[in-house]
């Protein structure tokens, strides 16, 4: 009988295990899950290289030639918001030169 019992409690401790351990790999599979979503949807903004209503301006040939033009922009009232200049080294799509960003809603 005492044998019995002990293999009552074994299976009792067993299953409890087995479902904690079940609980803890469901959550470590729904962090992954959603880790992989999060770095899915940063790769796809990457991709996209401006949000909504922004728009990149240039290439110019020089940083002071960038500034000129988005200060000629600003002063004709062309858009809402700018960003500062910026170098960019060329890739999806875009050459190699000096930018920046408007905001054109």
């Amino acid at each position: 009988m005492k044998i019995r019992i002990l293999r009552a409690v074994a299976v009792l401790v067993l299953v409890s295990g087995v479902s904690a351990l079940s609980g803890a790999l469901s959550g470590a599979m729904t962090a992954t899950a959603a880790d992989t979503a999060t770095t899915s949807a940063a790769e796809a903004r990457s991709s996209v290289s401006l949000p909504p209503d922004w728009y990149r301006q240039g290439p110019f040939s020089s940083q002071e030639a960038c500034r000129t033009a988005r200060q000629e922009g600003a002063d004709r009232g062309d858009y809402t918001s700018a960003s500062g200049c910026y170098h960019y080294d060329g890739g999806q799509g875009w050459p190699t030169g000096w930018y920046f960003d408007v905001y054109l809603p």
